[in-house]
């Protein structure tokens, strides 16, 4: 295996891991005073995706360290669509939170009011450890698909049959057998030297 095809299976591997770790833990925290609350990517359907998306690297990945057969040709797409699921879910949160949190809150208080308190201060929005985690590891999962691109798999050793060849050119020392003789019986044996045939 060369040495691209091994730093692109663990790329994809710590990429994977990487998604699925940071789904299970907090993407943004509001704050407000002493206040703090948290929510987990697997609370929404991005974080499911995430963990989906991961768990295609992680065997990507996997099947690469594992040097098992054409593993950089089925590591590439799995890696390329598990990187961009995680990356394009974490990204998405990352640029929508605030309107995910204006979403969510609007069913308890008015918009326009949580707008003023995250405008004023008041309450404090920021994006936790888990949701950075799930954009870094699906950059690598696309970073992993990306440097696969022109590794050819190794020569598989072709089945020889060397063994059925070399048993059928073996030298035979039994006696080839004769040619039946006229009528199908036994072949005659031949006089011993100085020795002439039955006369007729």
């Amino acid at each position: 295996m060369s040495r691209r095809a091994s730093v692109a299976g663990v790329l994809a591997l710590v990429g994977g891991v990487a998604a699925v770790v940071g789904s299970l833990l907090p993407w943004a925290e509001i704050s407000a005073g002493p206040f703090t609350e948290q929510a987990r990517g697997i609370d929404g359907w991005e974080g499911k995706a995430a963990i989906v998306g991961g768990l295609v690297m992680i065997v990507a990945g996997v099947r690469v360290i594992a040097g098992s057969h054409q593993a950089i040709a089925k590591m590439r797409p799995g890696a390329a669509i598990g990187g961009l699921v995680a990356f394009g879910v974490g990204l998405y949160t990352a640029l929508t939170v605030r309107e995910q949190l204006l979403d969510a809150a609007q069913g308890q208080l008015p918009r326009a009011e949580v707008e003023r308190a995250l405008d004023s201060g008041l309450l404090e929005l920021s994006i936790a450890i888990g949701l950075i985690l799930v954009i870094v590891g699906g950059a690598q999962g696309i970073l992993a698909a990306l440097l696969s691109i022109g590794v050819s798999e190794p020569a598989t050793p072709r089945a020889s049959g060397a063994g059925l060849r070399g048993w059928s050119n073996q030298p035979s020392n039994r006696t080839p057998a004769r040619p039946p003789g006229p009528g199908g019986a036994p072949p005659t044996p031949p006089p011993p030297p100085g020795e002439t045939g039955p006369s007729t």
